[in-house]
């Protein structure tokens, strides 16, 4: 392929060729080399599809979505794992849309945002969803059409040869996908991904885990995540296997039975996941799956150890974000090379280091900010300069989580920058929660923070000052956040500073800015006593 221009930021030491041009290009080679071989299956609605028979279907939505949407514009799509959604982002990245995947357990308020703000003139649908949009599309019926998609079966049947032919050559640096995810100030920032940039970390992970056409991936998180779209689905289909695609909330207690059934020997977890799995009965052989990768949230080596003594599967931890497509590092595969409580080695794909504050590189075994550069690392941030500036320069992408690297290559990931709440592998900014509460018109101020569970890993607490004379009280503010916040980011619970004798006023720092740090210590010391379930997750290294 020849060399396409790339961002400073994009530059790696070591250029790798990432050998598909497009998301077309890929999938058209995977089913010239194999087109009778299973693709994707999908247990819930008893639908599987070979190569071939993907492929014609997302040629099929290409001409379908081609008298729909503008080629080069953008448009959004709301589905759980199901095959309209890969139908539809196939058929769309073919002629240039950008795709926005969104969470369909967003409240409306959150799901109008990222219409809005991605100024997509498009929503496709779940059917399912219609009654929740219904009252965004007569809002915002002008400049978007919402539409419902119910089955792949009604896309039209095309002679792909002719459709082929009248496809547009889309460059690997147009965008695919705008990624949202959370933001410092409250709203959702979005994530620009290109083609490239998703082909390579694909690459990246398929090369580093020996992907091959026998490799069947069984991914039960959600597809508008990347974790579902990159690691699951592109990394599979870079090797040329196939996916079992379930969904999270029915199958998480069937995993395994679904990896027996289907023989899936690679999967995608968060560890609030496999902290669950632990709880399930198990009376299938050790080994049912090659690996596990990990990332997203911390992984307590306590956890690690639990899970791969009971399941003899080995848990490969790995290192990146968003910006960064999904993964830059990985511990060592197979599972002897690995460097357990580290998140391993940089992929080929891209470069890491560890800056000071001023940017200069520090020595080995020295915290500071981990920075990343590749193939593998977005556009940038979706209208958004400042913040854009903040993180990308000097041909960097500086992450704001903080680690080291020993002399042996390995890096650690020590925490995050900001405040940042993970929950169950959702990142979910305090800044959404308190400007929430903050509207309620007799809240003062609010703050919010994350508190260990032992399974979502955090669980989310929020302190509220409220005026003299109100008289709210939890259950009022939890009501009102319920309107407006998705329910994994409503708090589990909420304290009134006002009836705390030693807090009555949210602490402040020499600026007023309210200090998050403080209202953890004051949780941990005066509202919760550590029940020691919970102390294996406070007391283990942290990693990423």
């Amino acid at each position: 392929m020849n060399p396409v221009p790339l961002l400073p930021h994009q530059q790696s030491s070591n250029p790798v060729d990432p050998g598909y041009r497009n998301f077309r290009d890929l999938l058209k080679a995977k089913t010239d080399y194999d087109p009778d071989r299973t693709f994707l299956i999908f247990p819930e609605s008893e639908r599987q599809y070979t190569y071939r028979e993907f492929y014609e279907l997302t040629l099929g939505s290409a001409v379908w979505l081609d008298t729909l949407a503008p080629r080069g514009g953008t448009m959004a799509i709301i589905f759980r794992n199901t095959p309209e959604f890969l139908a539809v982002y196939f058929g769309a990245v073919y002629l240039g849309i950008t795709v926005v995947p969104i969470n369909p357990d967003l409240a409306p308020p959150e799901i109008r945002f990222i219409i809005q703000n991605s100024q997509s003139t498009l929503v496709l649908h779940d059917q399912d969803f219609g009654v929740k949009l219904s009252s965004l599309a007569s809002d915002m019926i002008a400049s978007t059409t919402f539409m419902p998609f119910a089955d792949v079966a009604e896309l039209p049947k095309v002679d792909a040869a002719a459709v082929e032919a009248s496809l547009p050559d889309i460059d690997p640096t147009t965008p695919a996908v705008i990624i949202y995810t959370s933001g410092t100030t409250g709203n959702p920032k979005g994530v620009v991904l290109t083609h490239m940039n998703l082909i390579t970390d694909g690459k990246g992970m398929s090369d580093w885990f020996a992907f091959t056409p026998e490799t069947r991936s069984l991914c039960i998180l959600p597809l508008f995540h990347n974790n579902g779209l990159v690691v699951s689905l592109t990394t599979t289909l870079y090797g040329g296997g196939s996916v079992v695609f379930a969904d999270a909330k029915s199958s998480m207690r069937s995993f395994f039975r679904l990896a027996r059934k289907y023989q899936a020997n690679f999967s995608s977890l968060m560890s609030s996941v496999l902290a669950v799995l632990l709880t399930v009965d198990y009376d299938g052989p050790p080994g049912l799956l090659r690996g596990i990768i990990c990332g997203g949230q911390l992984l307590p080596l306590s956890l690690m150890e639990k899970f791969e003594a009971k399941f003899g599967i080995p848990l490969f931890e790995g290192f990146g974000g968003t910006e960064a497509t999904s993964y830059s590092s990985f511990n060592r595969y197979p599972a002897e090379l690995r460097k357990p409580g580290t998140v391993g080695i940089p992929m080929p794909i891209c470069d890491m280091k560890v800056v000071a504050e001023d940017g200069v590189e520090v020595p080995d075994g020295t915290e500071g900010e981990i920075c990343i550069r590749g193939g593998n690392v977005a556009i940038g941030y979706h209208n958004l300069p400042e913040l854009q500036a903040k993180r990308f320069h000097d041909g960097w992408y500086y992450s704001g989580d903080y680690g080291l690297r020993d002399s042996e290559g390995n890096y650690y990931f020590r925490g995050r920058r900001d405040d940042m709440i993970v929950k169950g592998g959702e990142k979910i900014y305090p800044a959404e929660i308190e400007n929430v509460l903050q509207a309620h018109r007799e809240v003062v101020e609010a703050a919010a923070i994350g508190i260990d569970d032992p399974i979502l890993g955090q669980e989310i607490c929020a302190f509220v000052n409220i005026k003299d004379g109100a008289t709210l009280n939890e259950r009022d503010l939890m009501a009102f956040c319920s309107q407006s916040l998705a329910r994994f980011k409503q708090p589990k619970r909420i304290v009134i500073t006002n009836t705390l004798p030693d807090m009555p006023e949210l602490p402040k720092g020499p600026t007023k800015k309210v200090l998050h740090r403080k209202l953890r210590e004051y949780y941990e010391t005066r509202l919760v006593s550590i029940s020691p379930e919970e102390k294996w997750v406070r007391g283990v290294p942290t990693s990423a």
